[in-house]
Protein backbone atom coordinates (compact mmCIF):
# COMPACT_ATOMS: atom_id res chain seq x y z
CA UNK A 1 0.00 0.00 0.00
CA UNK A 2 2.86 2.30 0.75
CA UNK A 3 3.69 2.73 -2.83
CA UNK A 4 0.66 4.03 -3.62
CA UNK A 5 0.99 6.82 -1.27
CA UNK A 6 2.93 8.65 -3.73
CA UNK A 7 0.02 10.03 -5.56
CA UNK A 8 -3.41 12.11 -4.78
CA UNK A 9 -5.25 9.37 -6.61
CA UNK A 10 -3.03 6.63 -4.78
CA UNK A 11 -3.74 8.51 -1.35
CA UNK A 12 -7.59 8.13 -1.82
CA UNK A 13 -7.59 4.54 -2.87
CA UNK A 14 -5.67 4.10 0.36
CA UNK A 15 -7.89 6.10 2.36
CA UNK A 16 -10.57 4.33 1.10
CA UNK A 17 -9.26 0.49 1.93
CA UNK A 18 -8.69 2.02 5.19
CA UNK A 19 -12.23 3.47 5.76
CA UNK A 20 -13.60 0.18 4.36
CA UNK A 21 -11.89 -1.60 7.09
CA UNK A 22 -12.70 0.73 9.57
CA UNK A 23 -8.87 0.62 10.39
CA UNK A 24 -6.20 3.13 12.00
CA UNK A 25 -4.40 4.94 8.80
CA UNK A 26 -0.86 4.25 9.13
CA UNK A 27 0.68 7.25 10.71
CA UNK A 28 3.27 8.19 7.49
CA UNK A 29 0.18 7.96 5.51
CA UNK A 30 -2.02 10.63 8.01
CA UNK A 31 0.53 12.63 8.32
CA UNK A 32 0.49 13.09 4.41
CA UNK A 33 -2.70 13.30 4.19
CA UNK A 34 -2.19 16.71 6.83
CA UNK A 35 0.69 17.82 4.91
CA UNK A 36 2.44 17.48 7.85
CA UNK A 37 6.50 17.37 6.87
CA UNK A 38 8.33 13.76 7.95
CA UNK A 39 10.25 15.53 10.70
CA UNK A 40 7.47 16.39 12.57
CA UNK A 41 4.96 13.66 12.89
CA UNK A 42 6.41 12.63 16.39
CA UNK A 43 6.22 16.13 17.73
CA UNK A 44 2.29 16.53 16.11
CA UNK A 45 1.46 12.60 17.99
CA UNK A 46 2.87 13.94 21.09
CA UNK A 47 1.13 17.09 21.33
CA UNK A 48 -2.43 15.10 20.17
CA UNK A 49 -3.26 17.51 16.76
CA UNK A 50 -3.37 13.49 15.36
CA UNK A 51 -5.92 12.20 17.95
CA UNK A 52 -7.13 9.55 15.89
CA UNK A 53 -5.82 7.54 12.94
CA UNK A 54 -8.95 6.68 11.78
CA UNK A 55 -9.68 8.16 7.72
CA UNK A 56 -12.78 10.06 8.92
CA UNK A 57 -10.81 12.05 11.64
CA UNK A 58 -7.73 12.33 9.68
CA UNK A 59 -9.73 14.00 6.45
CA UNK A 60 -11.98 16.29 8.72
CA UNK A 61 -8.58 17.42 10.66
CA UNK A 62 -7.07 18.03 7.00
CA UNK A 63 -9.61 20.06 6.14
CA UNK A 64 -9.49 21.95 9.33
CA UNK A 65 -5.52 22.51 8.82
CA UNK A 66 -5.85 23.38 4.85
CA UNK A 67 -9.05 26.00 5.94
CA UNK A 68 -6.66 27.26 8.68
CA UNK A 69 -3.83 27.81 5.82
CA UNK A 70 -5.71 29.82 4.07
CA UNK A 71 -7.21 31.96 5.91
CA UNK A 72 -3.50 32.47 7.13
CA UNK A 73 -2.26 33.29 3.76
CA UNK A 74 -5.09 35.23 3.29
CA UNK A 75 -4.83 37.54 6.18
CA UNK A 76 -0.88 37.94 5.75
CA UNK A 77 -1.62 38.67 1.58
CA UNK A 78 -3.61 41.51 2.78
CA UNK A 79 -1.67 43.19 5.07
CA UNK A 80 1.12 42.73 3.10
Amino acid sequence: MSFMSGSRPGRWVVWMFYRTFNKPLPVPHAAEWMMIPEHSVDQVLETGALRSLYPQDVLKAARRMDRQRREHDERYARDS
